[in-house]
């Protein structure tokens, strides 16, 4: 068995402990780890490419993230999610089991589709489709076994319905369900909406958003509860 490949599995099984991110960044190749010490990875996850984990985030066990990604401060990963090619995703998200962000797919103007007979039998490449990003703000929920495909990007405080497909932007605090995904509602109305956004609050310290739990405890019907909850002078 190729050193590679011993390596990269036993990182996967210790959970990729700090003190080894050294070790993967030197022998797998394209690999460049850079993941905040308070992060938690269970075993079974796999890493490969730049990946960026932020602080507290989360990934349960058996999520794949390759490419070039990026996953937000408390951002939590639930078991078996993938994030493939170039994928970011914001600050306090909670991504359901089984959510694939796939940013990468099958070229389809070729005699074939399938990778591997270019590079087994032709020695060649067939380079992936794909070209956009895929962006996912802060905030956001999937719900179970839910898709997002190249070129997407989800607003701020978004709601992706479980076993959705989405297919085009999601605009901030939109709820939107289906294959392909569509707008079904929205979290808050629009002036709340809009208070929101210029709050960022998931730009705040952690010690600044204890400070104001009573915002976060409140239900947001109106833009006053905003602006009650948080001080019209204080909103940063």
């Amino acid at each position: 068995m190729p050193l590679e490949t011993i390596l990269e599995r036993s990182l996967s099984i210790l959970g990729y402990p700090t003190a080894t991110h050294g070790l993967a960044d030197r022998y797998l190749d394209g690999t460049a780890l850079d993941v905040a010490p308070s992060a938690r990875i269970a075993a079974g996850c796999l890493l490969r490419g730049r990946v960026d984990v932020g602080p507290h985030a989360r990934l349960s066990r058996g999520c794949v993230l390759g490419g070039d990604v990026t996953v937000g401060r408390r951002t939590n990963l639930e078991p078996n999610c993938s994030l493939v090619g170039d994928v970011e995703l914001g600050n306090y998200c909670a991504i359901a089991r089984q959510t694939c962000f796939q940013q990468t797919g099958h070229r389809t103007s070729k005699p074939s589709q399938q990778i591997r007979l270019y590079e087994e039998v032709l020695d060649a490449e067939l380079p992936p489709s794909g070209d956009e990003p895929i962006t996912v703000g802060n905030d956001v929920w999937t719900g179970l076994r839910s898709t997002v495909l190249a070129g997407v990007t989800i607003g701020d405080g978004a709601v992706v319905g479980a076993g959705s497909v989405v297919t085009d932007d999601v605009e901030p605090y939109a709820i939107v369900a289906g294959v392909p995904a569509d707008r079904i509602g929205w979290r808050f109305p629009r002036d709340v909406r809009a208070e929101l956004l210029d709050l960022e609050w998931w730009e705040w310290d952690e010690a600044t958003i204890r400070e104001r739990r009573a915002f976060f405890e409140r239900d947001l019907e109106q833009a006053a509860d905003v602006v009650d909850a948080v001080g019209i002078g204080d909103r940063r």
